[in-house]
Formats: C-alpha cells, sequence, structure tokens
C-alpha cells in the first residue's frame, strides 16, 4: 500500500502527541529534581560559610548568575534543533570591547548604546546562521572557527582594558533597585540588581516564545525530527537561522552587560569559559540531540552552577580547584543526559 504524504504527516502526528505527553511528565520531574538538588545545594553551602543565606550574598549570587541566564536563555533556542553555540563569550567580548571604546570618546544616549549592541549581536549571529543554516557546517566546527575569529577582532579592536565611564552604563550593570537602610543608616537590604531583573525579563520573553508560539513548537519539531518537520511544511533553515540570531544577540548583550558591571571591557574577557553556558543548558535537562527541553530547567541549571560557584568563592577555593569542579559539573551533565536519553542501554 502506498503511503501519501498526508498519511506520513498524520502517523508522525500521532506519534508526535503519544511522546508529548510523556514528555511533559518527563520535564515536569526533571525540573522537580532540578528543584531539590538546588535546595539541597543550598543547605550544603549555607553549613560551610554564615555569609550564604545573608541577603547580601544572595543579591550578589543574582548579579553573578544574571549573564549565565542570558546567554543560556538564548543559547536553549540553538541546542534545542540540536544545534550548539560556543561562540557566545567571543561574540560577548567583541561587541563589549567595540561599544565600550565608542561611548569612551563619544557619549551615546543609552538607547544608541544598546542599538549598537542588538545590531552588533544581529551581526555575528547572523555568520554563524549562515554558516550552520545555509552553508550546512557542522555547528561545532562552526562556532569554533568563529570564536577564535570573533576574540581575535576584539584583540584588533583593542588591545587594553577599555573603562566605561559613562554612569548609566555602570548603573545599568552595577546599580540596585529598592535598597533599605535604618533610621541609623545601616543597611538593612541591600537592593535587587537591576542586571538581575534585565536578565528575568530576556529568559521570560524566550520562555514565552518557545512555549506559547508558533516558533517555539517548530523549534522542538525540528529537534525531534528534522525529517518529518520538512514532510510537515516546517522551513527547518529559517527556523536555525533564526535561533542563532537570537544567541547572537543575548551573547552581545550578555557581553556588555558583564563589561558593564566591572566597569570596564577586555578583549579577553570570558575566554576559558565557553562551555559554562552549555553545561547549565544541559544540566537543566536540555537534550544534546535537540527536541527535549525546557526554559525553567535551564534557569534551573543557571542556578546551581551559580550557587555552586558563589560558595566555592565563599569557602576561599582556589580557581584552579573551582575549574575542576566546574569540568566536573559538565560531565555530570553530559552523563545525565546520556542517561535521561537511554543511550546505556542501548548498548
Amino acid at each position: 500500500m502506498m503511503v501519501t504524504l498526508n498519511d506520513k504527516e498524520a502517523v508522525e502526528l500521532q506519534r508526535n502527541e503519544g511522546r508529548s505527553l510523556k514528555e511533559k511528565a518527563l520535564a515536569a520531574g526533571n525540573n522537580l529534581s532540578l528543584l531539590i538538588a538546588l535546595i539541597a545545594i543550598c543547605v550544603v553551602m549555607g553549613f560551610t560559610s554564615k555569609y550564604f543565606w545573608t541577603a547580601e550574598n544572595w543579591m550578589t549570587l543574582l548579579l553573578m548568575g544574571a549573564i549565565l541566564i542570558i546567554r543560556a536563555s538564548g543559547t536553549t533556542p540553538v541546542m534545542l534543533t540540536a544545534g550548539l553555540d560556543i561562540s557566545q563569550n567571543s561574540v560577548g567580548a567583541f561587541t563589549a570591547i567595540s561599544v565600550a571604546t565608542l561611548t569612551y570618546t563619544h557619549e551615546y544616549p543609552l538607547g544608541v548604546n544598546l542599538l549598537i549592541v542588538i545590531g552588533m549581536g544581529l551581526g555575528l549571529g547572523g555568520v554563524n546562521a549562515v554558516l550552520i543554516a545555509i552553508l550546512k557546517i557542522n555547528p561545532l566546527i562552526a562556532t569554533l572557527g568563529t570564536m577564535m575569529i570573533f576574540r581575535g577582532c576584539a584583540w584588533a579592536v583593542n588591545e587594553k582594558t577599555q573603562i566605561i565611564k559613562d554612569r548609566v552604563l555602570i548603573n545599568m550593570g552595577r546599580g540596585r533597585l529598592m535598597p533599605l537602610n535604618d533610621a541609623d543608616g545601616s543597611q538593612i537590604f541591600p537592593g535587587i540588581p537591576i542586571s538581575a531583573i534585565i536578565a528575568i525579563a530576556i529568559f521570560l520573553f524566550i520562555y514565552w516564545l518557545m512555549k506559547y508560539t508558533v516558533y517555539g513548537r517548530k523549534i522542538y519539531m525540528i529537534g525531534g525530527n528534522e525529517t518529518a518537520s520538512f514532510l510537515s511544511g516546517i522551513q527547518a533553515n529559517r527556523e536555525k537561522f533564526i535561533a542563532y540570531l537570537i544567541s547572537g544577540v543575548t551573547a552581545g548583550y550578555a557581553g556588555f552587560l558583564s563589561a558593564c558591571q566591572v566597569g570596564a571591557a577586555l578583549p579577553q574577557a570570558g575566554a576559558g569559559n565557553e562551555m559554562n553556558t552549555i553545561a547549565a543548558v544541559v544540566l537543566g535537562g536540555l537534550s544534546l540531540a535537540g527536541g527535549k527541553g525546557n526554559m525553567i530547567g535551564t534557569i534551573l541549571g543557571c542556578l546551581i552552577l551559580t550557587v555552586i560557584t558563589n560558595g566555592l568563592d565563599l569557602n576561599q577555593v582556589a580557581s584552579q580547584k573551582q575549574m575542576i569542579v566546574m569540568g566536573a559539573v559538565l560531565v555530570l551533565a553530559v552523563l545525565l543526559d546520556v542517561i535521561r536519553s537511554g543511550q546505556l542501554k542501548k548498548q
């Protein structure tokens, strides 16, 4: 019996409906497990340092985690398509050093600076998009190449540390909202970091995009089965192209916001930490094979990594030993992905 295109679509749709219910249950269970793990890690860190549960430390923790949340939120759509973007930190460094150099000699309004950041993010993300979605280069190889190219461009723009002197930009990075002091002037609450609020806003936008829009459903279909998505009329190349643009914009803004936090842009900013974002996303339950994962898992993965880093800092663990811990977390995240996908059972 000859199966028509419509028959194939109907069969695939029925299969997808059955899988979607199972995957939703698994996703909910995974998020609950991550939340329990996060609470457990917080309890352990609380025992190791008396400063861990202070309001000041938790606001600092949010400040630290803001950059990771922005990058991870932006790369989640890419990884849902079974793609990868390891050039994010280089995109951020190139964008930050370029804009910081411009603003040092020309004091542009905040809106103009943000437009430049978004424009550079779109342009650099577009380079990755063309290489991967149009020219069909392997995402790992393509973004490894652009990672080195963009890093070299950052050094070419300015080899030195570029100070950011615009107080509006500094406030965007370091500023706090609603700090509280008592009558004597002593601090009661340090205030919520503005950068953390921005990070949550970006996360919520991409959460909405992935969960409630047609684009989000297309991304999941492409990652789950690109051939079936093609038979359903989805233009996978276009959707992937958009995903890498999103990753580029969030990477550029995260790099610029990070520079605003420290008050200076460096061409080497983020070098050596390229895999932290991927570790956070995979730890959050997203499959490297694509099609599985959600934004709630992504932010939980970011919080787990941030709490671990914060706890290590509070306990004055040397940076070399912290690298060992983060490497172990990355391996653990990938191992969990292998276990979730059932690859061990197939052997």
